[in-house]
């Protein structure tokens, strides 16, 4: 017999009780695990058979039970999704509770057929076509326990076959008539008139399905391949994407890797609408599922859910403080400026070059004297740069042309002696105060972030 402990959701209908009966013979561990929807009148019987079922097999039983039309409307969601998310739940939690190495469900190859077919019908890329896989992991449920579908190349007749081989009765769902239920009325209504037309649709939609997940699978892999390169950083607020690079790509491309993003950002998403993918692949400001959207700034596309997720690359500065030589000042986020004095005794000409450390900078101390200021920008104030003697540019437009994104700007630091702006931190030092060769002391500032682990 297997070692390995299996979670078999069993509804008590022929498929699920096939399921249990074929990992029984298969010599597997089972825990049978019900969860009653409360939904329709015959449901408290529906558990009480499986129960008993469960007991004849000497199975453990695990069971749940949520009022599913109480929390749809809560959650103002279907009845279907309601059903799924509030089943999926309890399963997983279930796994966990048994020690059950993963989740086992009796979907066939008619229940493929007919998600294949709703997705077409709903707008679909590749991910949506190609049904579903007989292993997946769900995040939102659980991030290493797998889901599995051993019965996907069965069809629901042969489940049927399969139980009345053996005498094994069958509970039969009256929700499973409901037209109401797009699944239902895809099922009785549209899948009988398409089989005019060919009879052995739901065969060649399931095999679709899986030639279908053999070319996803390589599209993932260059999906995974092309992200190495591509994002430029993934954290737990927002994704970010070289520009140039998406530029340069497929739309196909671009949109898998906004929908890896999105499920990045989002693990308990269940899809991203194919319409915005398509806009969004268009390198323009989109709102995804769930709330998130992209953002364009400088070189960069990002997608979160709000700007103020995005990355914050310098300290935001709100007021005003004196900087005093041999202090440490905490500017939040975990941003902090040192000021100390030194003797001239290194190359000045290292000193003065602009683009050797951006936020580090060394003032001449007898020219800035102890009037040093951190502030952030007033409207209008012009700057002397570095290596531009006798020359001011526009401190607006030198933010403009490095590309700063304008959210940041307003409060941006800067390293004033009285009204001169001496130093903008990650950006210029000021021509006025560089040090020479006739310096005599240097005052060191170093703007730093110390990352909390």
């Amino acid at each position: 017999m297997n070692s390995s402990i299996l979670l078999a959701a069993v509804s008590g209908g022929a498929d699920s009780l096939a399921l249990l009966y074929f990992l029984r013979e298969s010599g597997q561990r089972v825990v049978v695990a019900h969860f009653n929807h409360q939904l329709r009148p015959e449901a408290d019987a529906d558990e009480a058979f499986v129960r008993q079922t469960a007991e004849i097999l000497n199975l453990p039983f695990l069971r749940g039970s949520t009022d599913v039309a109480a929390f749809a409307q809560q959650q103002h969601l279907s009845l279907e999704e309601a059903a799924r998310k509030l089943r999926y739940r309890f399963l997983f939690h279930a796994a966990r509770q048994a020690a059950a190495q993963a989740v086992v469900t009796g979907h066939t190859a008619d229940d493929q057929a007919e998600t294949v077919l709703m997705h077409f019908l709903r707008g679909a890329g590749l991910p949506g076509l190609k049904g579903m896989t007989p292993r997946t992991l769900l995040p939102a449920f659980d991030p290493q326990i797998p889901l599995l579908r051993p019965l996907l190349g069965w069809t629901r007749a042969q489940t049927e076959d399969y139980c009345h081989a053996r005498g094994l009765v069958y509970r039969t769902d009256s929700s499973n008539t409901d037209t109401a239920y797009l699944r239902n009325r895809l099922r009785h209504e549209l899948l009988p008139l398409l089989e005019t037309y060919n009879p052995q649709i739901r065969q060649t939609l399931a095999k679709t399905a899986t030639l279908l997940q053999e070319e996803e699978e390589l599209l993932f892999q260059m999906t995974d391949s092309t992200w190495e390169r591509v994002a430029v950083r993934a954290e737990s607020g927002f994704v970010q994407f070289d520009l140039m690079q998406l530029e340069q790509l497929s739309p196909a491309l671009r949109r898998r890797l906004f929908r890896k993003a999105a499920f990045s950002l989002r693990p308990a998403l269940r899809d991203v609408d194919f319409s915005a993918l398509e806009r969004a692949a268009s390198l323009q400001p989109e709102t995804l599922a769930g709330g998130l959207k992209t953002f364009l700034e400088g070189e960069s596309l990002y997608l979160a859910e709000s700007a103020s997720a995005l990355p914050v690359d310098v300290a935001q500065v709100h007021g005003q403080w004196t900087v005093e030589n041999g202090q440490t000042y905490d500017l939040g986020n975990g941003w902090s400026l040192t000021s100390k004095i030194m003797p001239a005794q290194f190359s000045f000409s290292t000193a003065n070059s602009p683009f050797s450390d951006n936020f580090s900078a060394a003032l001449d101390t007898g020219l800035i004297g102890d009037k040093l200021q951190l502030r952030a920008p007033h409207p209008g104030e012009h700057f002397e740069p570095l290596g531009m003697p006798g020359k001011t540019v526009k401190l607006s437009d030198l933010f403009i042309n490095l590309k700063i994104p304008k959210r940041l700007r307003k409060n941006w630091p800067l390293i004033c002696v009285e009204t001169e702006i001496a130093w903008i931190p990650g950006l210029r030092m000021a021509e006025k105060f560089r040090v020479t060769e006739k310096t005599l002391r240097v005052t060191q500032l170093k703007l730093e972030r110390q990352i909390k682990k």
